[in-house]
């Protein structure tokens, strides 16, 4: 279930990476504070319809996925089982005790199961149409220190390096005839001896070349930089900005005065 960022020329990728991340932010909080299970099916709804428009149809992949249909089921299973109250569906006897379903466990489990489906949606539309060096650029264009932004570009570039690397020399002891799959304790410390210390040398080489790298363009002698690239908010991310910032404050509000602004039953979570 790993995606990456994909280069497109979506409506998605031509937004800016602060009012994505804020819209994520806002659809998050209301999934959490919408406690129906109609309204969580249409945010649901909702991020699917975006993601076929737009064309970004790598985040479906995630929820096909085999770690995301089981970890769904676990939430439907578990809250249908521990939830108490409601009506007994099914009492399922064991030998020293019973398991008791009800319909409020199993709604809970439903509306929970749903909201993590959704959130998992999101953030691969976020993770697929946002590239990982321009949400740094913007975060330290207004604010962040650009020793901290450096940082976390370093650490996302450097995750995809070192995957391609384990890739590289397990492929290698795998032509040398070496047996590092399998399992067996024998085989766990085999494979850490074949593969973690070619990664450790490979590791120190590319880090020892980056320092070097920085020290000879003068990282870190000013307490401010400049950018290549100009990071810019149009209206229509101002606009999408606004009306995320507006959703958070007006469901706090109506979650304060006991409100809920679209129908569906309600569960306790």
């Amino acid at each position: 279930m790993i995606i990456s960022y994909c280069r497109g020329d979506s409506i998605l990728h031509r937004l800016n990476p602060l009012a994505k991340l804020t819209a994520v932010f806002a659809g998050c909080t209301t999934l959490f504070l919408l406690d129906g299970l109609v309204s969580v099916l249409a945010g649901l709804a909702i991020v699917s319809a975006i993601a076929a428009v737009t064309g970004v149809h790598q985040v479906f992949s995630l929820a096909r996925s085999k770690f995301a249909s089981i970890l769904f089921l676990w939430l439907i299973l578990a809250n249908a089982v521990f939830v108490p109250g409601g009506n007994v569906l099914v009492t399922i006897p064991f030998y020293f005790f019973q398991v008791t379903i009800t319909d409020l466990g199993l709604l809970t489990g439903c509306v929970t199961a749903a909201r993590f489906l959704t959130i998992l949606l999101m953030s691969g539309l976020f993770v697929v149409t946002t590239d990982p060096s321009a949400l740094v650029y913007a975060l330290m264009i207004r604010g962040l220190p650009y020793r901290y932004g450096f940082m976390l570009i370093v650490m996302l570039r450097f995750a995809a390096v070192f995957a391609r690397d384990v890739k590289t020399v397990t492929n290698a002891q795998r032509l040398r005839g070496l047996e590092i799959d399998g399992r067996g304790v024998k085989r766990i410390f085999r494979s850490i001896r074949y593969t973690f210390v070619p990664l450790i040398v490979s590791a120190l080489t590319k880090v020892d070349g980056l320092v070097l790298s920085m020290e000879g363009r003068g990282f870190g002698h000013k307490a401010m930089r400049t950018f290549l690239v100009e990071d810019r908010c149009t209206r229509r991310d101002k606009t999408l900005i606004a009306a995320s910032l507006a959703i958070i404050v007006l469901l706090l509000l109506d979650k304060m005065i006991g409100w809920h602004p679209l129908p569906g039953p309600g569960v306790q979570m």
